[in-house]
């Protein structure tokens, strides 16, 4: 475009062409027919070269004035392609969301949420990896992931924490065990049993131990594994007990027993997001709708 050139010229310009008279495309710009005129007369000042010739009173654009529009047109779809990109934006109907996510939350309730979410937003895109809560939190205050999801939530640099909800994790054990007649399970009622328990670097093995250890209470800790759904096929078939949280525990498979765990462990799910910037849109949305959710959980469990 020539500097002279403006943007409203060229929309008289395009109009006429498609309107084929300076009538119909001053409807289509919503303006006078002598507005029209003088912005064609403008433009072709600018240029150099006429545009139209007037026959029987009727407006034909010139050879040059067609290799120019081919131009012109480009130049507009590319305007209203980013048009339309900011209105999916907008509407949230465009863009994608990095999730990270502890296994307790990124296995069974997140793709739920997600896919409802998705449903309401059509043509958003999301990405979920599984990852131990400190790793959710490091990727999350890198900025590699939009927002992430953590179990036992501590605070770490770089990140926003919300806690949203909290739940007593629960004892399971196999189908037929000695115990499955009792809805409470306490520590020695456990005593000799063998037990399947998280990794010692998790902060809930280190709580579920300190119980045990305060109460002199011995198990025979026959395994451990990170996940929770992996510790239930565990115990399924008879490899032990164990205590796991308790979101896990809503969606285990048949040969599990499900109990309470006195005295009570709170298990707390959070959302964590960088605390460098604000969140776009998209991750605002998704926030909020999450929040939703915990709150159809919650009057469910308490219904």
């Amino acid at each position: 475009m020539e500097q002279g050139m403006k943007s409203r010229q060229l929309e008289a310009f395009r109009a006429v062409i498609l309107r084929q008279s300076i009538t119909r495309a001053a409807e289509m710009l919503h303006i006078t027919q002598p507005a029209v005129t003088r912005l064609i007369l403008d433009l072709e000042t600018e240029i150099g070269f006429s545009l139209f010739t007037r026959e029987k009173g009727r407006l034909f654009p010139t050879s040059d004035a067609l290799l120019l529009y081919q131009e012109v047109e480009r130049s507009f779809v590319g305007v209203e392609r980013i048009a339309h990109a900011a209105q999916q934006i907008r509407s949230l109907t465009r863009g994608s969301l990095n999730i990270a996510a502890a296994p307790a939350l990124a296995l069974n309730l997140l793709p739920e949420w997600i896919t409802d979410f998705t449903q309401a937003h059509d043509g958003v895109t999301v990405s979920l990896l599984v990852h131990g809560t400190k790793m959710v939190g490091e990727l999350v205050a890198s900025e590699q992931c939009d927002i992430g999801f953590v179990t036992y939530t501590t605070w770490q640099p770089g990140v926003r924490l919300e806690t949203l909800f909290s739940a007593d994790m629960k004892c399971i054990l196999p189908k037929g065990h000695r115990l499955s007649r009792k809805r409470v399970i306490t520590p020695e009622d456990l005593a000799g049993e063998k037990f399947i328990s998280f990794p010692r670097e998790y902060d809930t093995r280190r709580i579920v131990d300190d119980i045990f250890a305060e109460r002199q209470i011995e198990r025979v800790m026959s395994a451990e594994c990170q996940l929770s759904a992996a510790i239930a096929t565990f115990v399924a078939r008879g490899a032990g007990v164990s205590v796991i949280d308790p979101v896990s525990t809503d969606y285990l498979s048949e040969g599990v027993s499900v109990h309470g765990f006195a005295p009570a462990i709170p298990f707390e799910y959070g959302a964590v997001t960088s605390d460098r910037q604000p969140l776009s849109r998209l991750t605002s949305a998704f926030v909020e709708f999450v929040r939703e959710k915990v709150k159809e959980r919650t009057a469910q469990r308490r219904a």
